[in-house]
Protein backbone atom coordinates (compact mmCIF):
# COMPACT_ATOMS: atom_id res chain seq x y z
CA UNK A 1 0.00 0.00 0.00
CA UNK A 2 1.31 3.59 -1.19
CA UNK A 3 2.10 5.85 1.75
CA UNK A 4 0.26 9.15 1.57
CA UNK A 5 1.08 12.55 3.75
CA UNK A 6 -2.71 13.53 3.60
CA UNK A 7 -3.84 12.81 7.47
CA UNK A 8 -7.45 12.67 8.55
CA UNK A 9 -8.03 15.86 10.40
CA UNK A 10 -10.84 15.53 13.77
CA UNK A 11 -13.23 18.51 14.05
CA UNK A 12 -12.39 20.85 17.14
CA UNK A 13 -16.04 21.67 18.40
CA UNK A 14 -17.39 23.33 21.69
CA UNK A 15 -16.71 20.94 24.32
CA UNK A 16 -18.15 21.71 28.26
CA UNK A 17 -16.54 18.89 29.12
CA UNK A 18 -12.90 19.42 30.71
CA UNK A 19 -12.13 15.37 30.50
CA UNK A 20 -8.39 14.99 30.17
CA UNK A 21 -5.96 13.01 32.53
CA UNK A 22 -5.27 15.21 36.38
CA UNK A 23 -2.47 14.85 38.79
CA UNK A 24 -1.08 11.16 38.33
CA UNK A 25 -1.44 9.23 42.17
CA UNK A 26 -0.64 5.78 41.17
CA UNK A 27 -0.41 2.85 38.11
CA UNK A 28 -0.92 -0.85 37.33
CA UNK A 29 1.40 -2.61 35.42
CA UNK A 30 0.92 -5.34 33.00
CA UNK A 31 2.38 -8.02 30.62
CA UNK A 32 2.63 -6.48 27.03
CA UNK A 33 0.00 -8.53 25.69
CA UNK A 34 -2.41 -7.74 28.39
CA UNK A 35 -5.67 -6.48 26.97
CA UNK A 36 -9.40 -5.57 28.84
CA UNK A 37 -12.41 -4.68 27.31
CA UNK A 38 -13.68 -1.29 28.39
CA UNK A 39 -16.80 -2.76 29.74
CA UNK A 40 -15.09 -5.10 32.21
CA UNK A 41 -12.71 -2.03 32.94
CA UNK A 42 -16.02 0.15 34.15
CA UNK A 43 -15.79 -2.02 37.52
CA UNK A 44 -13.59 -3.50 39.65
CA UNK A 45 -14.32 -7.34 39.14
CA UNK A 46 -11.74 -7.71 36.12
CA UNK A 47 -9.29 -6.20 37.75
CA UNK A 48 -8.74 -7.50 41.13
CA UNK A 49 -9.21 -11.33 39.25
CA UNK A 50 -6.43 -10.19 37.00
CA UNK A 51 -4.56 -8.52 39.92
CA UNK A 52 -4.64 -12.49 41.63
CA UNK A 53 -3.37 -14.57 38.51
CA UNK A 54 -0.14 -16.64 38.37
CA UNK A 55 3.29 -14.89 37.67
CA UNK A 56 3.60 -13.71 34.58
CA UNK A 57 -0.02 -13.26 33.56
CA UNK A 58 -0.97 -11.03 36.05
CA UNK A 59 -1.15 -7.34 36.72
CA UNK A 60 0.49 -5.43 38.89
CA UNK A 61 -0.71 -2.76 41.32
CA UNK A 62 1.77 -0.55 42.64
CA UNK A 63 0.89 1.59 46.07
CA UNK A 64 0.12 5.62 45.62
CA UNK A 65 3.24 7.55 45.06
CA UNK A 66 3.93 9.90 48.43
CA UNK A 67 5.12 12.91 46.54
CA UNK A 68 4.48 15.23 43.57
CA UNK A 69 5.88 13.08 40.57
CA UNK A 70 8.46 14.74 38.29
CA UNK A 71 7.32 15.23 34.53
CA UNK A 72 10.75 14.84 33.12
CA UNK A 73 9.53 14.18 29.40
CA UNK A 74 11.63 15.21 26.69
CA UNK A 75 10.61 18.04 24.73
CA UNK A 76 9.56 17.91 20.70
CA UNK A 77 12.52 18.24 19.06
CA UNK A 78 12.24 21.41 16.37
CA UNK A 79 15.07 22.33 13.71
CA UNK A 80 15.23 25.88 13.41
CA UNK A 81 16.47 27.27 10.36
CA UNK A 82 16.35 31.40 8.61
CA UNK A 83 13.16 29.97 6.70
CA UNK A 84 11.34 27.88 8.67
CA UNK A 85 10.94 25.49 11.80
CA UNK A 86 11.08 21.78 10.86
CA UNK A 87 9.44 19.17 13.41
CA UNK A 88 12.38 16.39 13.63
CA UNK A 89 10.35 13.95 16.67
CA UNK A 90 7.77 15.03 18.60
CA UNK A 91 9.22 13.80 21.52
CA UNK A 92 8.50 10.88 24.53
CA UNK A 93 6.65 10.76 28.11
CA UNK A 94 9.01 10.40 30.78
CA UNK A 95 8.38 10.54 34.62
CA UNK A 96 9.96 10.38 37.64
CA UNK A 97 7.45 8.56 41.06
CA UNK A 98 8.52 8.74 44.25
CA UNK A 99 7.66 6.05 47.03
CA UNK A 100 8.29 6.14 50.90
CA UNK A 101 7.12 2.66 52.10
CA UNK A 102 10.15 0.61 53.91
CA UNK A 103 13.24 -1.16 52.53
CA UNK A 104 11.02 -4.53 51.56
CA UNK A 105 9.19 -2.86 49.54
CA UNK A 106 11.96 -0.99 47.83
CA UNK A 107 13.41 -4.60 46.86
CA UNK A 108 10.26 -6.06 45.76
CA UNK A 109 10.09 -2.76 43.00
CA UNK A 110 13.57 -2.99 42.48
CA UNK A 111 12.99 -6.61 40.81
CA UNK A 112 10.86 -5.42 38.18
CA UNK A 113 13.01 -3.03 36.41
CA UNK A 114 12.62 -3.66 32.92
CA UNK A 115 12.04 -2.29 29.16
CA UNK A 116 8.88 -4.97 28.40
CA UNK A 117 5.60 -4.56 29.15
CA UNK A 118 2.41 -1.74 29.33
CA UNK A 119 1.13 0.76 32.48
CA UNK A 120 -2.60 1.82 32.84
CA UNK A 121 -2.22 5.54 34.84
CA UNK A 122 -4.17 6.63 37.55
CA UNK A 123 -4.79 10.06 38.34
CA UNK A 124 -6.27 11.96 41.56
CA UNK A 125 -9.80 11.72 40.10
CA UNK A 126 -9.08 8.11 39.66
CA UNK A 127 -9.33 8.19 35.86
CA UNK A 128 -7.75 5.02 34.45
CA UNK A 129 -5.36 6.42 31.75
CA UNK A 130 -4.86 4.30 28.70
CA UNK A 131 -4.78 3.50 25.08
CA UNK A 132 -7.06 1.97 22.28
CA UNK A 133 -6.36 0.31 18.88
CA UNK A 134 -10.13 -0.06 18.29
CA UNK A 135 -11.86 3.32 19.47
CA UNK A 136 -12.53 2.01 23.24
CA UNK A 137 -13.78 -1.26 22.46
CA UNK A 138 -10.58 -3.18 23.74
CA UNK A 139 -8.12 -1.12 26.46
CA UNK A 140 -4.21 -2.18 26.73
CA UNK A 141 -1.76 0.00 28.91
CA UNK A 142 0.37 2.71 27.03
CA UNK A 143 3.57 0.62 25.86
CA UNK A 144 6.68 1.00 28.00
CA UNK A 145 10.22 1.76 27.13
CA UNK A 146 11.61 1.54 30.69
CA UNK A 147 10.72 1.09 34.16
CA UNK A 148 13.79 1.71 36.34
CA UNK A 149 13.63 1.67 40.15
CA UNK A 150 16.18 3.70 41.16
CA UNK A 151 18.96 3.95 44.18
CA UNK A 152 17.11 5.03 47.24
CA UNK A 153 17.36 8.28 48.40
CA UNK A 154 18.60 8.64 52.03
CA UNK A 155 16.98 10.68 54.62
CA UNK A 156 18.74 14.06 54.63
CA UNK A 157 17.35 15.98 57.41
CA UNK A 158 15.03 18.07 55.82
CA UNK A 159 13.57 15.60 53.44
CA UNK A 160 12.63 11.96 54.09
CA UNK A 161 14.02 8.12 52.39
CA UNK A 162 12.41 7.51 49.09
CA UNK A 163 12.79 5.24 46.42
CA UNK A 164 12.23 6.92 42.75
CA UNK A 165 10.88 4.90 39.95
CA UNK A 166 11.11 6.23 36.46
CA UNK A 167 8.54 5.70 34.12
CA UNK A 168 9.58 5.74 30.31
CA UNK A 169 7.01 5.51 27.77
CA UNK A 170 7.35 4.13 24.66
CA UNK A 171 4.96 6.10 21.87
CA UNK A 172 3.63 9.12 22.26
CA UNK A 173 0.76 8.16 19.99
CA UNK A 174 -0.51 5.70 22.59
CA UNK A 175 -1.78 9.20 24.09
CA UNK A 176 -1.99 11.57 21.65
CA UNK A 177 -3.51 9.63 18.97
CA UNK A 178 -5.49 6.57 20.29
CA UNK A 179 -5.71 8.06 24.44
CA UNK A 180 -8.08 6.58 26.38
CA UNK A 181 -9.81 7.60 30.04
CA UNK A 182 -11.83 5.07 32.32
CA UNK A 183 -13.71 5.80 35.11
CA UNK A 184 -12.74 4.20 38.20
CA UNK A 185 -14.11 6.19 40.88
CA UNK A 186 -16.36 3.10 42.24
CA UNK A 187 -13.53 0.35 42.57
CA UNK A 188 -9.98 1.58 42.33
CA UNK A 189 -9.30 2.49 45.52
CA UNK A 190 -10.75 -0.77 46.99
CA UNK A 191 -8.19 -2.88 44.26
CA UNK A 192 -6.77 -5.63 46.88
CA UNK A 193 -2.56 -5.88 45.48
CA UNK A 194 -0.84 -8.92 45.79
CA UNK A 195 1.56 -9.03 49.27
CA UNK A 196 4.28 -11.55 49.50
CA UNK A 197 4.13 -13.62 52.46
CA UNK A 198 6.66 -15.48 54.42
CA UNK A 199 5.41 -19.46 56.18
CA UNK A 200 8.22 -20.39 58.81
CA UNK A 201 8.14 -23.65 60.45
CA UNK A 202 8.08 -23.44 64.34
CA UNK A 203 8.86 -26.25 66.46
CA UNK A 204 9.56 -29.33 65.79
CA UNK A 205 6.70 -30.71 63.03
CA UNK A 206 5.43 -34.58 63.52
CA UNK A 207 3.41 -37.03 61.71
CA UNK A 208 0.59 -35.41 62.63
CA UNK A 209 1.00 -31.50 63.69
CA UNK A 210 3.03 -28.77 62.12
CA UNK A 211 3.30 -25.22 63.65
CA UNK A 212 3.91 -22.33 60.83
CA UNK A 213 3.54 -18.46 61.19
CA UNK A 214 2.45 -16.80 58.52
CA UNK A 215 3.51 -12.96 58.38
CA UNK A 216 3.66 -10.43 55.54
CA UNK A 217 6.97 -10.57 53.90
CA UNK A 218 6.73 -6.33 53.89
CA UNK A 219 6.38 -5.59 56.53
CA UNK A 220 6.42 -8.94 59.58
CA UNK A 221 2.82 -8.45 59.94
CA UNK A 222 0.84 -11.50 60.96
CA UNK A 223 -1.65 -12.84 59.19
CA UNK A 224 -4.55 -13.54 60.58
CA UNK A 225 -7.62 -15.80 59.76
CA UNK A 226 -6.39 -17.76 57.12
CA UNK A 227 -8.99 -21.34 57.20
CA UNK A 228 -8.09 -24.91 56.58
CA UNK A 229 -8.62 -24.79 52.93
CA UNK A 230 -5.60 -21.99 52.81
CA UNK A 231 -3.04 -24.66 53.81
CA UNK A 232 -1.31 -27.46 51.28
CA UNK A 233 1.48 -29.86 52.02
CA UNK A 234 2.85 -31.81 49.55
CA UNK A 235 3.33 -34.83 51.94
CA UNK A 236 0.11 -36.19 53.99
CA UNK A 237 -3.34 -34.78 54.41
CA UNK A 238 -4.58 -31.60 56.32
CA UNK A 239 -7.80 -32.60 58.76
CA UNK A 240 -8.03 -28.98 60.57
CA UNK A 241 -6.28 -25.67 61.37
CA UNK A 242 -6.21 -23.67 64.60
CA UNK A 243 -5.18 -20.11 65.13
CA UNK A 244 -4.77 -20.31 68.70
CA UNK A 245 -3.69 -16.57 70.16
CA UNK A 246 -5.06 -14.86 66.86
CA UNK A 247 -1.27 -14.06 65.92
CA UNK A 248 -0.29 -15.28 62.94
CA UNK A 249 0.72 -18.89 64.44
CA UNK A 250 -1.30 -22.08 62.96
CA UNK A 251 -1.26 -25.60 63.87
CA UNK A 252 -2.10 -27.79 61.01
CA UNK A 253 -3.50 -31.37 61.99
CA UNK A 254 -2.92 -34.01 59.86
CA UNK A 255 -2.43 -37.56 59.37
CA UNK A 256 1.05 -38.56 57.39
CA UNK A 257 2.99 -35.61 57.66
CA UNK A 258 6.31 -36.15 56.11
CA UNK A 259 9.45 -34.64 54.80
CA UNK A 260 8.44 -32.31 52.11
CA UNK A 261 6.90 -28.64 52.07
CA UNK A 262 3.78 -26.62 53.38
CA UNK A 263 2.36 -23.33 51.51
CA UNK A 264 -0.62 -21.50 50.98
CA UNK A 265 -2.73 -22.37 47.99
CA UNK A 266 -2.67 -19.69 44.90
CA UNK A 267 -3.96 -16.66 45.85
CA UNK A 268 -6.76 -16.80 44.05
CA UNK A 269 -8.33 -18.99 45.63
CA UNK A 270 -7.30 -17.99 48.83
CA UNK A 271 -10.00 -17.33 51.50
CA UNK A 272 -8.17 -13.67 52.57
CA UNK A 273 -7.59 -12.19 49.25
CA UNK A 274 -4.37 -10.55 48.39
CA UNK A 275 -1.50 -12.89 49.54
CA UNK A 276 0.93 -14.90 48.17
CA UNK A 277 2.64 -17.65 49.87
CA UNK A 278 6.08 -18.95 49.37
CA UNK A 279 6.96 -23.11 50.12
CA UNK A 280 8.58 -23.95 53.14
CA UNK A 281 10.59 -27.41 53.94
CA UNK A 282 9.03 -29.39 56.59
CA UNK A 283 11.62 -31.86 57.67
CA UNK A 284 10.02 -35.22 59.96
Amino acid sequence: MALTCLDTKLNLGVSECKKVPQLLKGMITTPGDYTITAVLAATGTQWQTDLLLTAGARIVLWPQWAMDYENISEEQVIQETALTSIGVRPGQYRFRFKFRENLELHKAMYSHRGSSGRVFLIDNENKIICTSDDSGVTLKGLLLDNLLTEKLLFNTGSEVSVTPVGLYLSDNTDLDVRGFMIEGTSFINSLIPLTSVNLVIQGTPTATEIIVSVKSALDNVPIIGLVQADFVVSEGSVTGVTEPDSDGIYTIAGTAFATGTVNLVTAATLTIPGYEGSAVTVTI
